[in-house]
Parts: C-alpha cells; sequence; structure tokens
C-alpha cells in the first residue's frame, strides 16, 4: 500500500493560488518521512506555491511506480534520468533538473580497491544493485556474470549485505545511501563504520520532473519555477536544512 503527502502551499502575494481540483499524484521511491521525502517535500512545496497546483506524494518501489504510471494511476514522478521518458510515452519531462545525484559503488571490505569498472570482469567478486536503477543494472549486465550479479529492493538491503560480507560491492545513488547510513539500526551498528565509496560511475547526473502529457504547460511551468530556484539557492538550501533537523550535520 502506499503512502503519500499532498504538498500545497499558501500562494505568496501575486502568486495563482493552487488548484482545486485534486492534487496531482506524483511517484518517488522513497519512504513517507525520510530523509529523501522530506527534502523533496520542501522543493515541490515550494513550486507547488509558484506554480498553483498541488502535488501529492505517493511512495513506491521504482518497478511497481513504472506500472502505476503505465495504468495510469500516478500522474507523473519526482526524479527520474532524462532518458526515462522513452520508456513512458505517456509522460513528458520538466525540462530542469531538481537535483544531480552521484551514482557509486559501494563496499564493506576494507581491502577491497578498484581502479575501474572494466575489472569486474575477471575480479570474481559479488556485485549487487538497487533493483529499477538502470544506470546501475546497465553498467553492470556487460562485465559481471549472471551468478554474480544480484538486485535487491531497498538501500537498506544491500548495505546489509555488503555488512555481512553475503557481497563484495553494491551499486546505488549516494542520495539513497547517505540516509540508509543514518536509521538507527545502521548507526547503531559497529560494521556500518566499513562501508565506504570504492569507485564513482558517474557524478553530477542530471535528474528530472516527469508528469503525464496531458500536463505539458504545466511542465513548462515547472522548469520555470525551478531555475529560478536555484539561481536563489534554495534546492540546496532545503537540503540543509532537512540535515540539520535530523542532526546529521552538528
Amino acid at each position: 500500500m502506499a503512502a503519500g503527502l499532498c504538498l500545497a502551499s499558501a500562494p505568496s502575494q501575486g502568486q495563482p493560488a493552487p488548484a482545486a481540483s485534486t492534487p496531482l499524484l506524483i511517484g518517488m521511491d522513497v519512504p513517507v518521512g525520510s530523509y529523501t521525502f522530506k527534502w523533496y517535500a520542501l522543493i515541490y512545496g515550494e513550486i507547488s506555491r509558484r506554480v498553483g497546483v498541488a502535488f501529492q506524494f505517493e511512495s513506491y518501489a521504482l518497478k511497481r511506480m513504472g506500472l502505476q504510471i503505465e495504468a495510469g494511476v500516478l500522474d507523473g514522478e519526482a526524479n527520474r534520468a532524462y532518458g526515462y521518458g522513452l520508456t513512458q510515452p505517456n509522460l513528458v519531462r520538466v525540462e530542469e533538473s531538481i537535483v544531480d545525484l552521484s551514482l557509486a559503488l559501494y563496499t564493506a571490505n576494507p581491502a577491497l580497491r578498484l581502479q575501474r569498472l572494466e575489472d569486474l570482469a575477471s575480479n570474481g567478486m559479488q556485485v549487487e544493485y538497487r533493483r529499477g536503477i538502470l544506470l546501475c543494472e546497465n553498467a553492470l549486465k556487460p562485465l559481471v556474470p549472471e551468478d554474480r550479479l544480484s538486485d535487491v529492493a531497498t538501500a537498506d538491503q544491500g548495505l546489509k549485505k555488503l555488512m555481512a560480507q553475503r557481497t563484495d560491492l553494491f551499486c546505488d545513488f549516494s542520495l539513497s545511501v547517505l540516509p540508509a547510513l543514518h536509521t538507527p539500526e545502521m548507526a547503531a551498528n559497529k560494521a556500518t563504520a566499513n562501508i565506504r565509496k570504492v569507485l564513482d560511475l558517474g557524478t553530477a547526473i542530471p535528474t528530472y520532473p516527469y508528469v503525464n502529457k496531458k500536463y505539458a504547460p504545466l511542465a513548462l511551468r515547472m522548469a520555470a519555477a525551478l531555475k529560478q530556484m536555484k539561481a536563489e539557492g534554495l534546492i540546496e538550501t532545503y537540503r540543509q536544512q532537512v540535515e540539520k533537523e535530523l542532526g546529521w550535520n552538528q
């Protein structure tokens, strides 16, 4: 069952009021109340204020979220890679990125070293990635034999398997790994200190909001709002605000 949150901020003077109709249902692949959810709630709350449309987040696993888009249950997704729209013809991309993601391989083995991705073809390591992240899947499948490659549903599961030495490497976005490492359970585990980034697979990968093509005019307004918000430094301000609230940067 998906959980959600409705975001509709009061407009400032001169800004249009949020639409009175049903909020747009936007899919997100993180739990309600998580670090990323809180950050995106602030971002989308400000977008809502500026464009005059209410948004409601619904939390799903990546694969199920794609199915919900295809079924017409969701009106859009909070953040996806640039090429995601090629797999979802009913969506249009908001032509301004919302957050740039860093994709990496992580390990809990202090002795493990990896100079380049191509070394995975011959080093016998057990490699895993978070299910639904096509950038990980596409990078790893040509190099890692099927019997040494697996996937998991969440970053938490992937990190726990590293700590238990069931896998050698885990591929995910840093934006997913960071909050997973700060859960009470993980923070209380001494083995968490061994988890580290061993190889970057790409930095500053821009991700974009997507909305149903029937909202194409709204996508233009959202792009303009996001561009201005970034110029004002709000995206980074919101990130720092959430981390301060969670006590991460004290």
